[in-house]
């Protein structure tokens, strides 16, 4: 195999796994009923288990980036499939409450091993021309989770079971495992140091420029989650309505595409600022367009802002992050979805129009956060 060939192969593997990956954090949103009543628990109790899973998750992002480094990138990125296909497979055995919460966490926890890692073994291992697409590719692939989540697991709850979704992503994960083990190259040995990796984020937190992309980074995922979270418990048409406002959201996904481009054009807090525009617009527009057309329109609008600012923050975060890059964009990681975390938690306490109002909130807030981040990078000659 020639190696841009190969190099384009690894590349479509990788996006696919993030596309695997990812997908579970979102598949208890539409089921959180079939689930609760197929293990005869409350459905606030299978909220939780969503909330346990993202909270793992999040711990794993730290967790994971700093073991590779002793490690190697591949052996965390396969194993990690491997490990991530018994848990999985252990979700769709759950019998009560208590086995639900805590296979969904160990889940979430061993899922995390590839997210840690990926961007750094991008780093390591890419020329940078094919680097920074494939960086496009898999952040792409994390936002298109956000959608084929919540989708294959309506269809297979609907056609089979609730549990049938767990095996399903198990069996995924099994055969990735497989062709990873053989495909993945190994990346280069590191240099660690042995300073604590406490003291490192502390350091990383110093920067104020870091800070605030952090800041702007704990609301995105927490969003998208709580957006479709309360859509699903007060949208008022049919399932198949329902169906197509969430299928929608991936054509708002692929604009990630295009983000590099724009960024060259515009500059990141351009860039960045346009997207949180576009989130407010969207956001705003759903609460005066309350139908499935207005939903299916703006709802699309919404994820494409997210699509945008993602993949800039992460632009942002490398770049001011200089030799602390693997240790930034994990802690950038946990935030992330530390806010993923809370957010099925938060949808319990308002409406849908509530929730619009509350993130459209969020977004403006954060166009002032990036008017400090423009003056803050000015000071600092960026």
């Amino acid at each position: 195999m020639n190696s841009f060939l190969l190099i384009r192969t690894v590349a479509t593997l990788l996006t696919v796994i993030s596309i695997l990956v990812a997908s579970n954090i979102y598949t208890l949103i539409p089921i959180y009923d079939v689930v609760a009543k197929g293990l005869g628990i409350s459905s606030a109790d299978v909220v939780i288990a969503g909330s346990l899973f993202t909270l793992f998750y999040a711990v794993g992002l730290l967790s994971f980036g700093p073991i590779s480094d002793y490690t190697g990138r591949k052996k965390i990125l396969v194993f990690g499939l491997l490990a991530s296909s018994f848990t999985t497979l252990a979700v769709g055995f759950a019998t009560d409450t208590f086995s639900l919460w805590l296979t969904r966490s160990i889940q979430g926890f061993t899922l995390a091993s590839f997210a840690s890692v990926v961007f750094s073994y991008s780093f390591e291992l890419f020329p940078t021309k094919q680097r920074t697409l494939l960086v496009v590719l898999i952040n792409t692939g994390f936002l298109i989770a956000g959608i084929f989540g919540q989708l294959i697991s309506s269809i297979l709850s609907h056609l089979v079971s609730w549990n049938s979704v767990f095996i399903f992503f198990s069996i995924c994960y099994l055969l990735l495992f497989g062709v990873a083990f053989f495909l993945l190259a190994d990346s280069p040995a590191q240099k660690t140091d042995r300073e604590p990796i406490w003291i490192s984020f502390l350091i990383l937190l110093k920067d104020s420029r870091l800070v605030t992309c952090y800041l702007i980074a704990f609301t995105l995922l927490f969003s998208v989650i709580a957006f479709y979270d309360t859509l699903g418990r007060f949208f008022s048409g049919t399932d198949g309505d329902l169906f197509k406002i969430r299928s929608a959201g991936l054509i708002g996904a692929t604009v990630s595409l295009f983000t590099g481009k724009l960024i060259d054009l515009m500059g990141e807090i351009k860039i960045l600022s346009a997207g949180l525009l576009l989130g407010v617009f969207g956001l705003l527009s759903m609460v005066v367009f309350y139908s499935t057309v207005g939903l299916i329109t703006f709802s699309t609008l919404f994820i494409a802002s997210i699509s945008i600012v993602i993949p800039t923050v992460i632009t942002l975060v490398g770049s001011y992050s200089g030799q602390k890059r693997s240790k930034a964009l994990s802690l950038y990681s946990f935030i992330l979805l530390t806010g993923a975390s809370l957010a099925p938690s938060v949808a319990t306490v308002f409406s849908f129009f509530e929730m619009l109002i509350l993130l459209a909130s969020l977004f403006i807030i954060n166009i002032g956060l990036c008017y400090q981040l423009k003056k803050g990078s000015v000071k600092q000659g960026c």
